[in-house]
């Protein structure tokens, strides 16, 4: 019963984040938005598999994990080069 209603108050903090992805006023803030989502569907994900007494579902929440993870690498990336193409030569510097 104590997982269920841990699974209902992050669903909640999970639609405030929602809310935050599509009214965020920089890209910035709309990438860590959806990283919480995605976060907080895997902590969801979690709290059913022990609710529920499956151990399977905890596989799904490590993925969701494993994808936030790679789609804030990925957003950071492109944030900070612009691009995701790796840069053919280094600029120069000035002595």
């Amino acid at each position: 019963m104590t997982a269920l209603l841990i699974g209902v108050a992050v669903a909640v903090s999970g639609l405030l984040a929602l809310l935050r992805l599509f009214s965020g006023p920089t890209l910035h803030d709309r990438a860590l938005a959806a990283k919480t989502v995605m976060v907080r569907a895997a902590l969801i994900c979690a709290a059913l598999a022990v609710a529920a007494g499956r151990s399977d579902w905890l596989d799904a929440a490590i993925a969701v994990v494993l994808t936030a993870i790679v789609l804030v690498l990925a957003i950071t990336k492109v944030f900070r080069t612009r691009t995701f193409q790796a840069p053919l030569s280094r600029p120069q510097e000035d002595i």
